[in-house]
């Protein structure tokens, strides 16, 4: 494992056993070291010009014998990239770890591998033998309970659910005509970004963020952030036991997978119960929509977070989200694409 190019191997590339394994371990050998020079900032260093490791240890306050090591391990990991001079510099895909990069996924790094995060993954036999979650096992309650008692962690994952309001997500919307839907609910949204940039983008619409009070925390700061201030509000509810009524669509978006189907079930009934007789009314869900049996999925992995950390949750295929609306009033009216995250349509029925 040399190189870069030995490393996080394309399964094509697995000549035996031992490159499959060694590649299986060599993960946590990478995700490790990476971690670490994304908390000291180290990309956003790297930004600024290549540096060798005596500059950076110096100015991170770092041992740079240890640090040196660290960096040629991500080096090998095809993060960044050494030099014979011994000078690192960024990878194109370390853009994504620095913290003043416009397609920033730091935070979301960082949340994926919180001890919070890895820890579950020790123990996945046991949600696999109890159907209790790892999660739950290791920290001694569930993954919502322990944000709410631990606020610094209940912030590294705020901060990442803003992060994963990607371009991406929003091109799903690319096609959607919101003059049909002046009134814009956004149904667990958290502080109300994603809100906020659709609000932003169609200035005729109004809307509102529905969550806990405390993940609304800071919604007010963030529309006015955003110049929607006057357009949008934050509503503080359960949304298992009432959803806001009178919006013309109600969007759920990458959260349902955190939730079994009784909870998802719940879920959208009281969406139903918000949109009364309205038929003109769309439910707009963004979530991964799994890809058929054989084929490889990203999904198929991230479905083992759902299970692990969450107990209940899961990744879904398409007829298995048809059959969930359908069970609380809802029919189809979009064609999803397998293997990706997607948006599916559903009108009352």
């Amino acid at each position: 494992m040399g190189s870069s190019e030995d490393f996080l191997l394309p399964r094509s590339a697995w000549r035996g056993t031992r490159e499959l394994v060694l590649h299986l371990a060599a993960v946590k050998w990478a995700m490790g070291s990476i971690r670490a020079l994304v908390q000291l900032r180290i990309p956003d260093r790297l930004a600024e010009g290549a540096r060798t490791a005596d500059e950076l240890a110096a100015s991170v306050d770092a041992d740079p014998s240890r640090l040196y090591r660290v960096l040629r391990a991500a080096a090998t990991a095809g993060v960044l990239r050494e030099d014979t001079s011994g000078r690192f510099s960024l990878a194109p895909a370390a853009d994504g770890l620095r913290a003043d990069s416009a397609d920033s996924m730091r935070d979301v790094f960082l949340f994926t591998t919180d001890p919070m995060m890895w820890r579950p993954y020790e123990n996945v036999q046991h949600t696999v033998l109890t159907g209790e979650s790892a999660f739950a096992s290791s920290f001694g309650k569930p993954f919502y309970d322990y944000l709410r008692d631990h606020p610094e962690s209940s912030d590294v994952f705020d901060r990442a659910m803003v992060q994963n309001d990607s371009p991406e997500t929003f091109e799903l919307f690319r096609d959607v005509d919101f003059s049909k839907y002046r009134k814009i609910a956004d149904v667990g949204g958290g502080r109300g970004s994603f809100l906020a940039e659709v609000l932003r983008r169609n200035p005729e619409c109004l809307g509102a963020v529905c969550d806990h009070p405390l993940a609304l925390s800071g919604a007010g700061e963030e529309f006015e952030r955003r110049g929607v201030s006057d357009r949008a509000t934050a509503v503080a509810t359960d949304f298992f036991e009432k959803v806001p009524e009178g919006f013309d669509a109600y969007i759920i978006k990458r959260s349902l997978q955190n939730w079994g189907d009784e909870d998802v079930r719940r879920l959208l009934v009281k969406v139903r119960e918000a949109m009364g007789p309205d038929l003109e009314a769309r439910l707009m869900i963004v979530n991964h929509v799994l890809a058929e049996p054989g084929t490889p999925d990203f999904g198929k992995l991230s479905d083992i977070e759902m299970m692990t950390v969450l107990g209940g949750g899961r990744e879904r295929e398409r007829d298995e989200w048809n059959r969930l609306a359908a069970g609380a009033g809802f029919l189809s009216v979009s064609e999803p694409s397998a293997g990706q995250m997607s948006l599916l349509m559903f009108r009352p029925s």
